[in-house]
């Protein structure tokens, strides 16, 4: 049978890296139109298309985020299913 190895600074490098794509996609609204479009249509397709990065960036920041805790998670539950199977393997 394979031994079956997780690397602690993979599960770590992984966390920073979604903490920082979460604080990217998490920064400050867009700016909204200033009324130099001039033409009511073109300042609404704006506004749509804004309204929909927006949302996009929202949810890349809560997805981020979610991930980040899991592979964090992850080697807190790892070490502590280690620390049982040692235990077991020791007779206790």
């Amino acid at each position: 049978m394979a031994d079956l190895m997780v690397s602690y600074s993979a599960l770590e490098a992984v966390h920073g890296g979604l903490e920082r794509a979460t604080e990217t996609f998490s920064g400050d609204a867009l700016p909204a139109e200033g009324g130099a479009f001039g033409a009511d249509d073109v300042a609404q397709a704006f506004a749509t298309f804004r309204t929909a990065q927006q949302r996009s960036a929202e949810w890349l920041a809560d997805t981020s985020r979610t991930l980040g805790q899991y592979a964090k998670d992850t080697k807190s539950l790892v070490a502590d299913a280690d620390t049982d199977l040692a235990g077991k393997a020791g007779g206790e």
